[in-house]
């Protein structure tokens, strides 16, 4: 077995990729590569970008890595390397591409043909069990907060999909929340809509309403009430999963320390204990469990 795989993250405007070490599971830092993208491109030129990033990170060492790992968005269908995404405005022109058939193609001098999927949160809870904060936790619940609700579950380094304990995909965006679903109830959107509602100011964004936090009461209740609903739905779904532990990531969770009194407040209303830390790896997380996809 090989020293080395690829570990990459797509997102919507961006790819970065880095080299993992399988031997400590840590990223080569030197690898770290990021370029812009414009998701919107054709399906040739997106590949191009992608493949000019890979290439640059692979450059740096004298050896054919393991594989490459994809974290990316849904919908995807992870196991066939398609992706399935659609009037979203981005990766239109990646509808129903054979992306594992594509990469071969555009790899065979480099002799790498072993390209593996996962979804981005997902991707975000194995790096974190393997190799962030929560790693000598058991069995760990992961969400990432931000544009939408993603979540991940991970039991002995194994990211489970399947199964009782967790919901189906193990995602919960789609999992019914007070009148609507929990993407709409938890993510950039609803810190938005709230804040309008209650103030008729229209805001861009979660940070532009913590910089109003010590002078703006309506942004200390939206907090407020975004911890407490938070924990209302985190607590039956932890319950079924019997974790150890939870993890926060994306962009709304470095606003933790905003949201969290009113969170862990509405999990003692409940006789719980349910400890929850922010990750320690953030962006470089999903890059992570992607490349530990072939561990």
């Amino acid at each position: 077995m090989g020293n080395y795989t690829v570990g990459v993250d797509v997102g919507g405007s961006h790819i970065s990729s880095c080299l993992i070490n399988l031997q400590d599971k840590s990223i080569l830092e030197e690898s770290i590569k990021s370029q812009k993208i414009n998701s919107q491109d054709s399906a040739q030129r997106i590949l191009e970008q992608w493949v000019d990033c890979l290439k640059s990170t692979i450059s740096l060492i004298n050896e054919t890595p393991v594989g490459v790992g994809f974290s990316f968005p849904g919908p995807f269908d992870y196991e066939k390397g398609v992706s399935l995404v659609e009037g979203v405005n981005k990766f239109d022109k990646l509808f129903g591409l054979d992306l594992t058939s594509s990469f071969i193609s555009r790899f065979r001098g480099m002799k790498i043909s072993d390209f593996r999927y996962v979804n981005d949160a997902g991707a975000f809870a194995i790096g974190e069990a393997f190799a962030g904060i929560v790693k000598n936790y058991k069995r760990v619940m992961a969400f990432t907060l931000g544009t939408g609700l993603g979540s991940g579950f991970v039991v002995d380094g194994q990211l489970i999909t399947v199964g009782e304990s967790v919901p189906s995909n193990g995602w919960v965006y789609n999992l019914p929340f007070e009148n609507t679903i929990a993407d709409d109830s938890f993510s950039t959107r609803w810190f938005c809509n709230r804040y309008e509602a209650l103030t008729g100011i229209q805001v861009e964004g979660v940070r532009e309403i913590a910089e109003k936090i010590d002078t703006d009461i309506y942004s200390k209740q939206v907090f407020e009430e975004y911890g407490y609903r938070l924990g209302s739905f985190i607590i039956p779904v932890y319950t079924k999963f019997k974790g150890d532990i939870i993890v926060l990531g994306g962009n709304i969770s470095k606003a933790y320390p905003l949201f969290k009194e009113s969170l862990l407040q509405r999990i003692r209303e409940e006789g719980l204990n349910i400890p929850v830390l922010v990750s320690s790896l953030q962006g470089n997380a999903a890059m992570l469990g992607a490349g530990l996809l072939f561990i």
